[in-house]
């Protein structure tokens, strides 16, 4: 016969479900406190209240268990992508993907880490979760080129600056601000959400403005104007966009 104490102390059993989401939770839990390289296998089983030979029952190490973590919370831009209401390929699409970008890692530390993981150091899984990112990113961002035809504007490494930056202040948020803007601060969220608005409205309206004066060029072309009294007119009002080829 049971004594009460040991009903008392006996844990409840728990189910494999049960078990794996206490080590999820606890893996979270570890890794936003030290990062991935940090955190470690014992910390993990006595946050998540099992013995190391129930996690172990489950995956061969740390690294076959990153594996299939990384797998679950990287943060997949096509993901973010799809939120995008309208069109992806305009001004107000862009701003969006970009502003959805910098809120979304700030509200995930997980992601973050990972981006801090794979900056600091070369594992099997850094490279991949990095190559395939970078697949999944190249995917989408080279639609631009298809959708933006004013070559004077490499549209494809301006946002690759973007999203760099974007990755880089999130990462260095807690260590300094950055040209005095701190995006722990609403403020500072604010000012680069802005900023983003801005870029994005200097590109596509650099791009329309453009196209508007070669349909102009061209309709003074159609009703007789020489080339040399187009090029007056349009630099008497600022608006020439085109440069003269070298002789």
């Amino acid at each position: 016969m049971e004594t009460m104490t040991e009903t008392k102390t006996r844990r409840p059993r728990r189910s494999k479900a049960d078990i794996e989401s206490a080590i999820m939770r606890a893996a979270i839990a570890q890794i936003k406190k030290k990062g991935f390289s940090m955190a470690l296998v014992t910390d993990i089983v006595k946050r998540a209240k099992i013995e190391p030979i129930v996690f172990y029952n489950r995956y061969k190490n740390l690294e076959e268990f990153y594996d299939n973590f990384v797998k679950r919370f990287d943060y997949w831009i096509s993901d973010l992508m799809r939120c995008i209401n309208g069109n992806l390929y305009t001004e107000k699409g862009y701003g969006d993907a970009l502003e959805k970008l910098l809120k979304g890692l700030l509200g995930d530390a997980i992601m973050t880490e990972l981006l801090r993981w794979e900056v600091t150091e070369g594992t099997n899984i850094t490279e991949r979760t990095s190559r395939l990112r970078e697949i999944d990113c190249t995917h989408i961002i080279s639609k631009y080129e298809e959708h933006f035809t004013d070559r004077d504007v490499d549209i494809i490494a301006l946002t690759a600056l973007s999203i760099a930056g974007i990755y880089y202040m999130v990462l260095h948020k807690d260590r300094s601000t950055f040209g005095g803007i701190d995006i722990n601060t609403e403020e500072g969220v604010n000012r680069l959400s802005n900023a983003i608005r801005q870029q994005a409205e200097i590109l596509f309206q650099h791009h329309k403005r453009k196209v508007k004066m070669e349909r102009l060029e061209e309709c003074l072309r159609e009703e007789g104007l020489s080339d040399e009294a187009i090029t007056r007119c349009l630099e008497k009002v600022g608006l020439r966009l085109r440069e003269e080829s070298p002789a």
